[in-house]
């Protein structure tokens, strides 16, 4: 498959190929109340037929299951994570001791930002795989230099 690139942010080319999905994301697909359901579905779908292919990490994750722990949404949270966990388009990265320090370091650097360890871990992926979109509407993504497509999708 041919990677393409939508130019360079700090020296790496970016890849518009994949795209990273946050909690937000995640929240507002399985929760059909959440004001950015339909948003977020619009856009996923979107990026599904282009071929994307998707990024997340183990604590985004965690963020999502506790965000929906309610006895109510956990057959739907289960079967989600059971299809992301066999889905070839997606990519989780579980935070090992190096992810886990390289948020550290973006979280104790930026202290000028209320930016979350898990955004900050986000971050730290997404930079490190050159990727430039995120399926958010966080703007602590904004804030670091990468397109939150949720937040673009409501204007």
């Amino acid at each position: 498959m041919t990677t393409t690139c939508t130019g360079r942010r700090n020296g790496l080319f970016m890849n518009s190929n994949r795209c990273f999905v946050d909690t937000v994301c995640w929240v507002a697909l399985l929760n059909k109340n959440d004001n950015l359901h339909e948003t977020a579905e619009t856009i996923y779908k979107d990026r599904m037929e282009s071929g994307s292919r998707f990024v997340t990490t183990s604590s985004v994750l965690v963020e999502t299951s506790n965000a929906l722990c309610r006895p109510a949404f956990k057959p739907s949270v289960i079967a989600f994570r059971r299809r992301l966990e066999s889905s070839p388009r997606m990519e989780i990265v579980f935070v090992d001791t190096d992810l886990w320090s390289k948020g550290w370091n973006i979280y104790e650097t930026r202290l000028d930002k209320a930016w979350s360890l898990t955004d900050c871990i986000s971050l730290a992926v997404m930079k490190e795989r050159g990727i430039s979109d995120a399926l958010t509407s966080d703007r602590h993504f904004v804030q670091a230099g990468y397109r939150a497509l949720l937040a673009e999708g409501r204007r």
